[in-house]
């Protein structure tokens, strides 16, 4: 689990420290910044187990690795003008009944593009035991997690954990629609592109879970009466195919909420997924009326042993986490991201006061023929449940 993360130089984020709790919202307008803290947790991951600091800031986020620091004033040009430049990772990582503190500091070379740690600390915070750990000499191009091995317990620990690590991009627009082959994956992707391959292993390796996701999956959008994973033998390829009123449809044709609704849905059943799940506004594309359904599927995975963190531009899904906060105190925790001369700033909200106050737009999505949403909820709940 991550519990702090302090981030200095990384893109907007100029100076930022936050503490996570199990599900994190951080909610804010486009710009802020919010993405960007998506970005340095990916980082911090790929930073930990990735061969070279090259390899873990290449094709991991937006941009290219440059980009990933803090701009001067002058922008791009101005950086590519300077000798060199960092960016700082701090955290607080709980591993078992462990606290690890760990920070790295990357430094690049704007005209060379050589990319090198330039300080690295790891310790144990939890206990008084001392950790055997020989700091990595000047100029090194990886992480010393990253080449941590079970003789080194604390570091492996350490390492396996930011392994398990997912962020979501979802791109029902393109990666989720392109023709695959069936492959051993134990995830649907970032961009959600492995979505049909994994969802055809599931459904072989366990098939509970699989009807956990299609019954999770009708609860969401009714209309839905089916799910499959149909294989091309002739061209060895996979299709998802959704049957809507008496008709099945391709994933070629679906429409891109009910993709991303249905990778929400995959995410949640995962048996390999890892102990964070790192969300990119996962309300594009799904109705006003099925946010709070979202929100209570987000909260589940929470519930069940998964860190959660969630970006979000919708003042409908906060308030839906807002209500659901009060029944899972110290669960649930919404993080302001804006904008500011200095960079992106993020606070904490205060859960004891109301943080919307019209509930007259939420009334307006939760009234005519659909089904009520506490009912919804309970279908979702048992949807979820794998007996």
């Amino acid at each position: 689990m991550l519990e702090r993360l302090k981030v200095r130089g990384f893109k907007s984020l100029v100076d930022v420290e936050i503490v996570f709790p199990q599900l994190a919202v951080l909610f804010g307008p486009n710009a802020a910044g919010k993405s960007n803290l998506l970005d340095s947790i990916q980082a911090l991951s790929r930073i930990g187990t990735s061969r070279t600091i090259s390899e873990a800031l290449t094709d991991a986020s937006r941009g290219y690795p440059i980009e990933a620091f803090s701009f001067p004033p002058g922008g791009l040009t101005k950086l590519l003008s300077q000798r060199s430049a960092t960016f700082q990772l701090s955290s607080n990582l709980k591993v078992g009944q462990d606290l690890y503190g760990h920070s790295i500091v990357v430094q690049i070379e704007p005209s060379s593009g050589s990319l090198t740690v330039d300080r690295e600390s790891f310790q144990l915070l939890s206990s008084d035991r001392e950790i055997d750990h020989e700091p990595l000499g000047e100029a090194n191009d990886h992480s010393f997690l990253a080449t941590a091995r079970p003789e080194d317990p604390d570091a492996f620990k350490c390492q396996q954990e930011l392994l398990g690590w997912r962020t979501y991009y979802l791109d029902p627009r393109v990666a989720m629609r392109r023709a695959t082959s069936p492959a051993e994956r134990q995830d649907i992707g970032a961009l959600g592109e492995d979505i049909a391959p994994f969802l055809y292993r599931l459904r072989a390796k366990d098939e509970r879970r699989f009807r956990a996701v299609v019954r999770t999956l009708k609860t969401l959008i009714p209309s839905v009466e089916h799910l499959d994973v149909d294989l091309d033998k002739r061209r060895g390829t996979l299709d998802i195919l959704i049957r809507q009123n008496g008709v099945d449809y391709s994933s070629r044709i679906i429409s891109e909420g009910t993709l991303r609704v249905l990778a929400l849905c995959a995410i949640a059943v995962n048996p390999w997924s890892g102990s964070l799940l790192a969300f990119e506004e996962p309300e594009n594309g799904v109705h006003p009326r099925r946010l709070e359904l979202i929100a209570d599927l987000l909260v589940g995975m929470a519930m069940q042993g998964k860190q959660v963190v969630v970006t979000t531009h919708s003042p409908l899904l906060c308030d839906a986490m807002l209500l659901l906060a009060q029944s899972h105190p110290g669960v649930i925790g919404l993080l302001r991201v804006k904008q500011t001369h200095r960079g992106t700033d993020v606070c904490p909200v205060d859960l004891a006061s109301p943080l919307f106050q019209d509930a007259e737009l939420v009334k307006a999505f939760t009234t005519g023929t659909e089904p009520s949403l506490a009912a919804s909820i309970e279908d979702l709940r048992r949807a979820l449940r794998l007996s």
